[in-house]
């Protein structure tokens, strides 16, 4: 298992926030102004966007990984 960075937990972090704000939210425990919305907006949106960065870096190593198979295949074969 890899070890999580700074920026995972702070996504897990954020998650765990956007969760309890809905589930409060749906039992009409928060009555929230506009103030409290936007942190459930920005938690969210860091989420999306800390993923979005990690499927980005999974495609790019697979690149690299697919170049390097290439680069491999033709020394084999010559």
């Amino acid at each position: 298992m890899t070890k999580l960075s700074i920026w995972d937990w702070l996504a897990y972090i954020s998650l765990a926030i956007l969760i309890a704000y809905f589930i409060l939210k749906v039992l009409g425990i928060i009555n929230s102004p506009i103030e409290l919305d936007i942190i459930a907006i920005v938690s969210g949106a860091y989420l999306v966007g800390r993923y979005t960065m990690k499927i980005n870096m999974v495609s790019n190593n697979l690149k690299e990984h697919s170049k390097e198979l290439k680069r491999i295949k033709e020394k084999l074969l010559i």
